[in-house]
Formats: C-alpha cells, structure tokens, sequence
C-alpha cells in the first residue's frame, strides 16, 4: 500500500444500552451497518474494513464483500475509545503509511461528496494530518457551573449574527487522518487538523430512540 491509499475503518460493538441492537436498526429497510458499508462504496478505491464483535454485523458485512475484523473483548466493552479499536485493527492487518478513514454507523445519512474531498485534500496537502466532519454554525453557548454563564460571547454585547465568528462542531460522520501521525500521537486528530463542513441533511447521529425515530422519517425524503 502507498502513503495515498484509503482504508475506511467501520467500527460496530454489538449491543446498547440505549437502544438494543442499535447498529442493526432499520431505515429505510436497511441497517445502520449496511448504509455505512454502502456510503463507504462510494469512495473511491476504497479498502473498507468493518471491525465488531457481533457476528449478526460481521455476516453483513461479508455478504456485502468487504474485510471483516472480529475485535478483541477488551476493545468490545462501553468504555474502549475509538482510537484503541483503530489501533488494533491497523497492528492486526499489518496496515501502514496510508490514509485512514474512520465512519460511524450511527449517522445514517453522511455526505459522501466531503467526505471524497476530504481525502483529495489529504492526498494533495501534506501539510494536514486530519480533517473531521463538521457542521458550521455561530450560535451562543451558555455553560452551567454553579449558574449559567455564556462561554463564547459577551452576554452585555451581543454581537449581530454576520458579524460572529463561526464554531465548527462534530458531526462524527468520518475522521480522514494519517497512519504514521496516528501511530506517533495515538489520536485521530494528529498533526494539523481541520473541519470538512458537511450539508445540514448529514449531521444526524443516533444516540437515542427518538433519533432514531426521526431519521426513519428523515430517510423517506433524502434517501
């Protein structure tokens, strides 16, 4: 493999407290697995992995034809990070120097156009180590202590919406970062990182029933 090959990484535990057998939930008649594996499709030369510890998920990812990796129990539990199951599926296939793209089942609508060109950034720019999914807005925060207080304005002069900075938060979609830089820093923010603004429609993750819910009804119209 070349410093300019793409490995997507889909990591899908079996099981949730929240909501039971999430990553197996339908929308639109397709799990959160199988939208994942099909957006991931769309990337091109694209070696997709799909790490978990359910063999329900794992049968779906081989009928779909793309590398399954059965994850280890310690890397299977509520508390293992993203970045220890990245970790172990690049020393377990032997994966160096290239382009890791990390995908979250749990967003079922992800904007593959971005998601594209954020890895021809990649590829063409050196200079960037990682680039996150991200929505743009410039709304007021506030942050409780011992009382509400605003952590991005000043509450005595509130400045007009076109005069804001902009804030950039995660979407979790996908995290586009470097093996060799992950290797060193053992984030998948490592070395200089930016967000990749992705469309409004995209930045859905489910955590909860009512996501859940709501994206079902959301998939009739952007599917």
């Amino acid at each position: 493999m070349t410093p300019n090959s793409i490995v997507t990484i889909i990591p899908v535990r079996g099981g949730s407290k929240g909501i039971p057998d999430k990553n197996l939930q339908l929308i639109n008649d397709l799990t959160l697995v199988d939208r994942a594996i099909i957006s991931a499709k769309k990337i091109l030369e694209n070696r997709i992995i799909v790490s978990s510890n359910d063999y329900k998920i794992l049968d779906i990812a081989n009928s779909r034809n793309v590398e399954i990796h059965k994850r280890s129990e310690i890397n299977a539990t509520d508390s293992a990070s993203s970045e220890s199951v990245i970790s172990e599926v690049l020393l377990d296939f032997k994966i160096k120097d290239v382009i890791v793209t990390l995908l979250q089942a749990t967003s079922p609508f992800v904007d593959v156009r971005v998601w594209q060109e954020s890895i021809n950034k990649m590829k063409t720019d050196q200079k960037i180590g990682s680039i996150f999914s991200a929505a743009q807005n410039n709304d007021f925060y506030w942050e409780l202590n011992d009382k509400w207080e605003p952590i991005n304005h000043d509450k005595q002069r509130r400045l007009p919406r076109q005069s804001r900075l902009f804030n950039a938060s995660e979407t979790g979609a996908f995290y586009v970062f470097r093996s060799d830089l992950f290797e060193i820093e053992k984030t998948r923010f490592c070395g200089i990182t930016e967000p990749a603004f992705t469309a409004k429609w995209s930045n859905f993750d489910i955590d909860t029933q009512e996501d859940l819910e709501f994206c079902r009804i959301l998939s009739k119209i952007i599917d």
